[in-house]
């Protein structure tokens, strides 16, 4: 797994919160104009979402 910044993270790309294979996945979505931050949703549960800033590091490029 590769350690980047949010803002990095393209649309729609998987990441992850923690360096470790049990952590769920998480997929990127657009960018909040209001709040400045990044909206994120759950791979296995679409309706738990959550906002991240910008310089959040997470870790991506991990086979799952």
């Amino acid at each position: 797994m590769r350690q980047i910044e949010m803002r990095r993270v393209k649309r729609d790309e998987f990441f992850r919160l923690a360096n470790s294979e049990s952590a769920p996945v998480w997929v990127r979505d657009e960018y909040n104009r209001s709040s400045k931050k990044f909206e994120a949703y759950k791979y296995d549960n679409v309706n738990y979402w959550s906002e991240f800033k910008g310089s959040r590091l997470v870790y991506v490029d991990f086979v799952f």
